[in-house]
């Protein structure tokens, strides 16, 4: 049987055939699309395995005097190359461990099975590769060792700078910290929204106050002065606490002795920002002055950090790490209520 086309047939036959071959794709692909990307099974080394387990646990502040390898535990022509007993303090949930280690390795890369012997007791760990057993770990709580702690704080100033999606996204954050704010319209509105969200605030008085509600300058009459207290203590009554900076030329103004007493009569006192460890990138790598901060604390003492916003979120990912480590990151209210109590 012949069939016979002419010039015009033809492309139409073809380009029917065309789109024939891509709505078969079309549903071929739907019909064999998996629910997530095809994972390559990797065979690693058992030393690669173990540095990286290793790695994971240390960042987590597991010492190396609280890991105990058994080589006992290793019999001659077995795939299993080591094994480790590791002392876990009271404070570090077993599984937190175990989440960092199965996130040191790479999809496909090793197989993990966790056995907990009894609630709050052992936990084994088995690591295989390639479908070989390459090492295994028992994780025991011992109540007898504990990690570094220190206790930090975060005064964070600047808010108001931020653009509105960053100043929204720091204000939900379940982060605790301060906010500090100079007297202003808008501060008053962040100040409510950091109530609604259960963040606290501390206002900082200083020459920078322009909303004539609050101002304080040193060309003011006593009874004017005398108004801009009321109007700030009245509107920002929730503030955990009013700072000053003690280096400023607004503390070495000769109405500053009466702004003093104003707030004293009222039971409020100042706190010189320059007591706490401040923290700015004029000198100093942000990220080294806050290593230098962190790492000189004393063993479970507290310590307040005045950073501006920016800076505080450029910081976050150290925070996790020491976070990690066992350092604790605090309510400032309380530190400040120590300050006080203390002057």
């Amino acid at each position: 049987m012949k069939f016979s086309f002419n010039r015009k047939e033809l492309i139409i036959v073809l380009f029917s055939v065309v789109i024939f071959l891509l709505l078969l794709d079309i549903v071929l692909s739907k019909i064999f699309k998996h629910s997530g990307k095809q994972i390559e099974k990797i065979e690693l080394y058992s030393g690669e395995i173990k540095n990286k387990f290793i790695s994971g646990i240390h960042n987590f502040g597991i010492k190396d005097d609280w890991i105990d390898e058994n080589k006992n535990d290793i019999k001659y022509g077995d795939s299993l190359r080591f094994s480790f007993k590791i002392k876990v303090p009271k404070d570090l949930p077993i599984a937190l461990l175990l989440n960092e280690i199965s996130n040191s390795f790479q999809p496909g890369e090793v197989t993990s099975v966790s056995r907990e012997s009894k609630v709050n007791g052992t936990t084994n760990l088995f690591l295989s590769s390639g479908g070989f057993d390459k090492l295994k770990a028992e994780f025991v709580y011992n109540p007898e060792i504990r990690r570094t702690s220190c206790f930090f704080g975060f005064l964070v100033y600047g808010l108001a700078a931020l653009d509105p999606v960053m100043q929204d996204q720091l204000i939900k954050v379940p982060e605790l910290f301060t906010s500090v704010l100079i007297p202003s319209k808008e501060s008053l509105e962040i100040s409510k929204r950091l109530k609604s969200n259960d963040k606290n605030y501390a206002v900082i008085l200083n020459n920078d106050i322009n909303d004539l509600d609050y101002k304080l300058a040193s060309s003011y009459s006593i009874e004017r002065l005398k108004l801009s207290v009321r109007s700030i203590l009245g509107d920002f009554s929730n503030a955990v606490s009013y700072l000053y900076d003690g280096k400023s030329s607004f503390t070495a103004e000769s109405k500053f002795a009466f702004i003093n007493k104003e707030f004293e009569k009222r039971n409020v006192r100042f706190i010189d920002i320059n007591k706490f460890n401040l923290i700015d990138e004029k000198g100093t790598p942000l990220d080294i002055s806050f290593e230098q901060i962190v790492n000189s604390a004393n063993e479970n003492k507290t310590a307040l950090i005045y950073i501006s916003a920016d800076n505080y979120l450029k910081l976050k990912p150290l925070i996790l790490k020491y976070r990690k480590v066992g350092y604790k990151f605090i309510n400032p209210s309380t530190i400040l209520a120590e300050y006080i109590k203390s002057q």
